[in-house]
Order: C-alpha cells, then sequence, then structure tokens
C-alpha cells in the first residue's frame, strides 16, 4: 500500500500506530493466523501522474520497507532530521546502508519499540544484507511473505476477531520547513510589501513637492515680466523712476531623495529568515531545455527559450497554441527556491500527433537558476531556468 502525507511528523506516527495496533492483535492469534507489515518512511520530490505518485521518492520508500524487520519500521535520515525532538520515540542507527538501484547510500533509523522514548542507538551487528532503495517521498506498506498461505485474507471461523487493520497508503510531502522558518518568511514578506508602500509613498510625494516648486517658480517669473513691462511704458519725469521690487524666488520645497528600493530591504529580510529565492512581481528571463529521445524522436536541446513573470507567475510559452510543438508551462515559486511548472504541450510523435500532452517540471533554485526535471509527456526533460536582475 502506498500513501501519501504533508508531514513526516503525521506519515511516522501514523506508522508507529499501525504497527502497535497490528501488535496488539497479533497477540491474540495463532502463529499461523498472524500477519506482520514492514513499513518504510522516505522524504523526497515525487511526480504526480493523474491518481499515481511516480519518482525515486517512492522507489526509496519500497527499498526501505524491504530491508525493515516484519512488523517494524526504517525511516531515511531525511525523515529522521525532520521528526527528531518531536515525536517521544526511540530509533536504532542502521548506519549508512547500500541499497539497490541507488547511486549513494542512505543512512537508515529503525523504529525502536522497546527503546528510550526520543533516543537514538546504534545497531549492534547487521542482520541482514541491506537491499533498498532511497528517495522520494512515499511511505510503502506490503504485507510481509506468507500472509496469503497463512489465509488472513480468507474467511476465518472466529466471529470474535475483527478485520487486520488496514493501512492508507502513506507517503511524506516535502516539507516546507519549520513552523519557525515559515513564520520567518510570512514576517519578510511583510516587511517587503511595507517597504513597496513607503516607497509609493516617498515617490508620490517627490513628485508633489516638485510641482509646487515648479508652480513657485513660475509665479516668480511672470511677475517679473509684468514688473518690467510697467517700467517700459512708463512716461518720462524728472523724477527718478520708482524702483520696481522684484520679490526674490521663494525657496524651492526640499526634495527628499528616492528611498532605497523596497527589493533591498526585501532581500535582505527574506535573506535573513533563510530564503534561498526572492519572488520577483514582474520581469523577464531565459530557458534551456534538454529532451531524452523517445519513440522515433531523437534528443534535442534548446536554448533562449522567452520566459515571462506576471504577478509573481513564471511562465514559459514556445510555438503556436494548438500546432505541434507547441509548449506552455508556469507555476509560482515559493520563498524558499521550491518551483513546480505544470501546462500542455502538442505533441510531435506519430503515435499521439497534433495530441495535447502533459507538461510537468519541477525543481529549486540554486546558483541563480532553478533547475528542473520533469517530462513533456512520457520524454523526460531537463530545464534550466534564469531570470534577470529585479528592475
Amino acid at each position: 500500500m502506498l500513501a501519501e502525507f504533508a508531514s513526516p511528523v503525521e506519515a511516522v506516527r501514523c506508522a508507529v500506530e499501525i504497527q502497535e495496533g497490528v501488535h496488539t492483535r497479533n497477540e491474540a492469534l495463532p502463529e499461523s493466523d498472524r500477519l506482520d507489515f514492514r513499513i518504510g518512511v522516505n522524504l523526497g520530490d515525487v511526480m504526480i501522474d493523474g491518481a499515481d505518485i511516480l519518482g525515486d521518492g517512492v522507489n526509496v520508500a519500497a527499498r526501505l520497507e524491504g530491508i525493515a524487520e516484519p512488523g517494524g519500521i526504517c525511516i531515511s535520515s531525511s525523515i529522521y532530521d525532520q521528526i527528531a525532538g518531536k515525536l517521544n520515540m526511540g530509533f536504532v542507527d542502521l548506519g549508512e546502508q547500500s541499497l539497490k538501484n541507488i547511486t549513494r547510500p542512505i543512512r537508515v533509523y529503525q523504529f525502536d519499540r522497546g527503546g528510550a522514548a526520543g533516543g537514538v542507538r546504534r545497531a549492534q551487528a547487521s542482520r541482514r544484507k541491506s537491499g533498498a532503495i532511497a528517495g522520494g517521498i512515499a511511505l510503502l506498506m506490503l504485507a510481509a511473505a506468507g500472509a496469503w498461505q497463512a489465509g488472513w485474507f480468507d474467511r476465518r471461523a472466529e466471529p470474535k476477531l475483527t478485520p487486520p487493520p488496514v493501512a492508507p497508503p502513506i507517503a511524506v510531502a516535502p516539507a516546507p520547513g519549520s513552523e519557525e522558518m515559515k513564520l520567518k518568511l510570512q514576517i519578510a514578506e511583510a516587511e517587503r510589501a511595507k517597504a513597496e508602500a513607503e516607497l509609493a509613498r516617498a515617490r508620490s510625494d517627490n513628485e508633489a513637492a516638485k510641482q509646487r516648486t515648479d508652480a513657485e517658480q513660475a509665479r516668480q517669473r511672470t511677475t517679473t515680466r509684468v514688473a518690467s513691462a510697467d517700467k517700459k511704458d512708463a512716461p518720462p519725469t524728472s523724477a527718478a523712476p520708482p524702483a520696481v521690487v522684484v520679490p526674490a524666488p521663494a525657496p524651492a520645497s526640499p526634495v527628499a531623495p528616492p528611498p532605497t528600493p523596497p527589493a533591498t530591504a526585501a532581500t535582505a529580510a527574506l535573506k535573513a529568515a533563510g530564503a534561498a529565492f526572492v519572488p520577483v512581481a514582474n520581469g523577464a528571463g531565459t530557458a534551456t531545455r534538454e529532451c531524452e529521445g523517445f519513440e522515433e524522436l531523437r534528443p534535442f536541446s534548446e536554448t533562449q527559450l522567452a520566459v515571462r513573470v506576471e504577478d509573481g507567475v513564471i511562465i514559459i510559452e514556445r510555438g503556436i497554441a494548438g500546432q505541434v510543438g507547441y509548449l506552455f508551462a508556469k507555476g509560482r515559486p515559493t520563498a524558499d527556491g521550491q518551483l513546480v511548472l505544470s501546462g500542455i504541450a502538442i505533441s510531435p510523435t506519430k503515435r499521439n500527433y497534433g495530441k495535447e500532452i502533459k507538461a510537468y517540471f519541477t525543481g529549486a533554485y540554486a546558483d541563480g537558476a532553478f533547475a528542473l526535471n520533469g517530462r513533456t509527456g512520457s520524454r523526460n526533460c531537463k530545464m534550466t531556468i534564469r531570470l534577470d536582475a529585479p528592475r
């Protein structure tokens, strides 16, 4: 069974409660009628395909399930880091495990039912050869071998026994961060909005002051011209001509220097809060896309794809809508640099020529660009997006 959760804490808590419930029930059953589950929990990215989820995250959870003891739970280090100090449970550190089809070793922790609450201890000796996968974001639960032979899913002639607990599939969606991190990012966003409002108000005040200064100077120039004309038209007289008094121009109202652009304050606030990416309201940029070969199509790459940002949403559009080769995808990046682009494309393959297919990319912001992996239909593609500096 495969299930998805939005919280690592809730996923692990659910897994423990399932195993505790099954353990309690098994104690009342003869050995031949017992059924044990193994559970693996992992944190990472997944791809959504209709009602299914795919990706290395799911594969890793499946491999963690495979190395768990019957009735036990194995979690990856990414899960353990998220639940440390939040759940009053004990775990055994199994160390780095080389898992099947996984290029890097994964640190694994095993739930210790009788261990010290909240503690971690080292495993003494590995009792089995590890052969698991780590990666995605799923908690995968599979019945131990022999369940069908035990007849647990056949009709049982014991009316007092309730059906075994069936666990809903559990998978852990990527955690956006701790509550403290979320609060800091919210505060930073509020400061950014406040800075933008102050900048708009300062610009309005400066414009009003400039208009007042221009009006006063125009009035003074008009007064001077009128006084000079009166003096020229006056009849000659022996008396000294009256002095023309021209009021001195009033000092112009001081114009305040333009305030620091809000992007500076907002950027500093967001970076202080740990944000990997400072959202841009409007702008542009470029993208590159590389796709693997698929069916009769050869691998290809393209550069200088036009990117635009509208109200904080990143939009990529290529080609002419409705024609083969058209691509449209958009998504809004989060303050911690995560980005999911979804949209459609028009297929160039013979099998689906001219048909609309799904486009999906996901990844994070690092080193000045978004690095995304995904698919155009069933074709694996990579995309890199660079945005112009905010103006």
